[in-house]
């Protein structure tokens, strides 16, 4: 067990700082770089990230001398490992449910806007019938789930869930018993239904199992997850729509507080919520409502390409229709204009890169199909009312 240790430090000299979470997944590492970025800015952390023992658990080792701690707690022994080592320490995830620790902070993801921001994107998608899949996993809490079945109550839909018999019984079961149990679940599930689940992981779990039904996604099931991984969200069959988590900003305020712990303060009572940055549509849900073919052909050309550098004319080209029809059209159906929906696709795009790359102002730019810097920039001060550069700042701790 490492020692223990107190004692304060002169301005810019480091702090060892363990890191007690595997660095995979984009959440993961975009959330390290986030806490590493802090540390920077504090004369240079020294980071021990996801030490392992012999039997490749994250661990952390004998006579490491350290400051502070900053974890995904995913149980009590977890919680109980970290307190022994008389450090602050800073848990990045909602699972531990253990009483308030004067030595333990809470920096969390809102579920509250993480639920409603898919919810709003199924109900946009006029489902009838909403439901969670949520089969038992060891790596994030249930309460994502069990915010957006409340949710989903207050609308009016009953939101069954997949799974409601204990967590052991499900470990207990064989991979094969529990594919089965997954496909017996989807062919049940009438056309027009809805699924929320909690990440990526899962979501290519049941679109992979729609592959071999036959199951039509998103003709027949929508799925969105409440946490979009780029690569897996990406790779999946069809691509799957997602919660965009602020992880780059998630570590940033998770060493934030835990500096300010390590300077002496206890652990805010109440934990610190991150809000989610906005939901990505992919094809898993482009169950797009609009009746006129046209309309949804404009409208997909263009969350494909916006970012691209593409213009109005080559929306008119991609669709077999006057100029005048299709803006007629468009406008009719979506409420604006070809150019507006080109513009609004960039900027969502550049929020996401402003707040979870490094990438400089102009290859965010670039990034996005702006013409150049100053478009950029001008265009994104009239929109939101800051610089991109403030709107990065802001986003982690300015």
């Amino acid at each position: 067990m490492p020692e223990k240790r107190s004692r304060r430090h002169s301005k810019g000299q480091g702090r060892n700082v363990a890191v007690l979470w595997d660095p995979e997944g984009s959440w993961s590492i975009s959330a390290i770089e986030g806490a590493a970025e802090f540390g920077k800015r504090q004369g240079g952390w020294r980071l021990l990230c996801a030490p392992r023992d012999r039997q490749l658990r994250i661990r952390l080792p004998r006579g490491w001398k350290g400051d502070g701690i900053l974890a995904r707690l995913l149980s009590r022994k977890d919680r109980e490992r970290c307190l022994e080592t008389g450090l602050p320490i800073v848990d990045l995830e909602t699972i531990d449910s253990g009483r308030y620790h004067p030595r333990i902070g809470k920096v969390v993801t809102n579920d509250h806007v993480r639920g409603m921001l898919a919810l709003e994107h199924l109900l946009e998608r006029q489902v009838h019938q909403i439901v969670c899949f949520n089969p038992p996993y060891q790596e994030y809490s249930p309460l994502r789930v069990q915010v957006f079945q409340r949710l989903a109550h207050e609308r009016g839909f009953d939101c069954p869930l997949f799974w409601t018999v204990s967590d052991q019984h499900w470990w207990k079961m064989g991979w094969d018993e529990q594919q089965v149990r997954i496909t017996n679940w989807l062919k049940q599930l009438p056309p027009g239904t809805g699924i929320f689940t909690p990440d990526g992981r899962q979501g290519r779990v049941l679109t992979e199992c729609c592959q071999v039904l036959e199951i039509l996604v998103p003709d027949e099931l929508a799925i969105v997850t409440g946490d979009d991984d780029s690569l897996l969200c990406s790779i999946s069959s069809p691509p799957l729509s997602g919660v965009v988590l602020a992880s780059r900003q998630h570590g940033y305020e998770a060493a934030a507080l835990l500096h300010r712990m390590m300077e002496g303060e206890a652990a805010p009572t109440e934990p610190v919520l991150i809000d989610p940055l906005k939901l990505v549509i992919r094809q898993s849900t482009d169950v797009l409502k609009y009746d006129n073919p046209h309309v949804v052909q404009a409208m997909r050309f263009i969350r494909d390409y916006a970012c691209t550098g593409i213009n109005v004319d080559d929306v008119i080209q991609h669709v077999p229709i006057s100029r005048r029809g299709l803006e007629d059209h468009f406008q009719k159906a979506v409420g604006q204009t070809l150019g507006w929906e080109i513009r609004r696709v960039r900027f969502e795009r550049a929020k996401v890169e402003l707040a979870n790359t490094d990438l400089s102002i102009s290859q965010v730019a670039t990034a996005c199909g702006f013409s150049g810097i100053s478009q950029f920039c001008n265009s994104f001060r009239k929109e939101f009312g800051e610089t991109p550069s403030s709107y990065r700042q802001r986003l982690r701790g300015g």
